[in-house]
């Protein structure tokens, strides 16, 4: 009687551990590939003029948006620090607080000693020791 084999097979998975490329490029790289290829072009028959000016656009709106991503970075940080200006009015005031809970509802009141940026917003941090989202005050005081 014949025995049968099962095949084998060779093939083996690529290696998921490797990092991924990045796409982080920058104005120096670009242009460095452009001069390398410019110097290394063939003088009989040199790039064409749709291909240099497409890849000048690239360069440009590359630049312009690194500009942006400055600026936007620059906006949001302005915009944290209004954010801490908005709420420093309640320094030295008296405010009120309600904080629910699923299973409770917690009251209270303090004079507010300073105001603070967190992972969960913005807190005011009362005399007791105690730390309240300001957006769980339901009133303030004059102290």
């Amino acid at each position: 009687m014949t025995t049968i084999q099962p095949k084998t097979n060779d093939y083996t998975l690529p290696d998921q551990s490797m990092p991924k490329a990045t796409n982080q490029y920058d104005q120096s790289m670009f242009l460095k590939l452009l001069l390398a290829q410019l110097a290394n072009q063939d003088p009989m028959s040199p790039m064409e003029d749709r291909e240099f000016i497409s890849q000048m656009a690239q360069f440009s709106s590359l630049e312009q948006m690194q500009t942006i991503s400055k600026q936007l970075d620059s906006a949001l940080v302005d915009r944290q620090m209004a954010s801490i200006s908005e709420f420093s009015n309640m320094i030295g005031q008296t405010v009120a607080y309600t904080n629910e809970t699923e299973t409770e509802t917690i009251k209270g009141s303090g004079r507010v000693l300073s105001i603070s940026k967190t992972e969960a917003g913005y807190v005011a941090d009362l005399e007791d020791g105690t730390s309240v989202n300001v957006y769980n005050i339901t009133s303030i005081k004059q102290a």
